[in-house]
């Protein structure tokens, strides 16, 4: 049994202010998008990962802790062999950890015959990590709370997306990102219930309401982002988003051929990582 777990971005993220649970609130468009890691899973007595390619410990990885608390929780017998091949890039704000939790949810459940409503899958994929509730039907969504609170929303025709990867990292980066942000980085969380109302009456994605309030705390606080942006603009990118608390910028073009041409062109000439994808409607990540 194989499934893909994709990518996401952050169409707007609004930090509202710190809970008195030390998470914060926040008020985001997430949106899914074709940037997959694939997890292959085979029956077994006890559960194995194997992440070729990645020098995490297996232990410490999402995939392995989720797969032991479902196992225990829903008091299965069985095991299971995992495989996991990683595409997404660590740490990006990407949502690759929560993307490959959920997927995991999903595969066990089938594999196991647990036969687990989505509202179930969802509510034990909130004791896992914030945004990983999300990954269990993906698509375009209001996200609120600490990431756990999901209103569903019509499918967006964003068009293609090039994805910029810097070559940052940052021990423990969401964590101390957020360590970084002072009183002056909280918003209301306005611009993102005005990009969902935009989203939900049929509307576009338009580039002054898709805003990220650790924008400049990433330049701040990321050796090396300004220098990514600057290259950016370079190349004739000028409408230049964050997702999540970075490093990996976005930028939304008309055509597949404009994505593909701007992808290679910071690969192979500027050395940069990054992607052209499209984004993954609700319907389409169900099939």
């Amino acid at each position: 049994m194989k499934i893909k777990a994709p990518a996401k971005l952050n169409l707007s993220l609004e930090i509202m202010g710190k809970r008195p649970d030390g998470y914060h609130d926040i008020s985001s468009i997430f949106q899914t998008v074709s940037l997959f890691d694939s997890i292959d899973v085979q029956p077994a007595d006890e559960i194995y990962l194997n992440t070729p390619g990645f020098n995490l410990p297996f232990t410490e990885n999402i995939i392995y802790k989720t797969a032991l608390e479902m196992r225990r929780k829903y008091g299965v017998a069985n095991g299971a062999r995992i495989v996991l091949e990683k595409e997404i890039p660590i740490a990006a704000g990407l949502g690759g950890g929560s993307s490959d939790a959920a997927s995991t949810i999903k595969i066990l459940n089938d594999l196991w015959g647990l036969n687990l409503t989505t509202s179930e899958l969802s509510s034990f994929a909130s004791t896992i990590g914030s945004d990983v509730p999300f990954f269990i039907e993906g698509g375009t969504s209001f996200v609120h709370g600490r990431g756990d609170l999901i209103r569903e929303l019509p499918d967006l025709q964003l068009g293609w997306i090039v994805i910029i990867v810097p070559d940052i990292e940052i021990t423990n980066k969401t964590a101390t990102m957020y360590s970084y942000l002072s009183k002056e980085s909280y918003t209301a969380g306005g611009l993102s219930r005005k990009l969902e109302a935009r989203i939900r009456n049929g509307g576009d994605c338009p580039p002054q309401l898709m805003f990220n309030g650790f924008f400049d705390t990433a330049i701040a606080n990321q050796p090396g982002l300004e220098e990514v942006l600057a290259v950016l603009n370079k190349v004739g990118i000028q409408e230049i988003h964050l997702t999540g608390s970075g490093p990996s910028l976005f930028t939304v073009v008309t055509r597949k051929e404009i994505a593909t041409a701007l992808s290679l062109l910071l690969n192979h000439k500027h050395h940069i990582k990054a992607f052209a994808v499209e984004n993954i409607s609700r319907s389409r990540f169900e099939g």
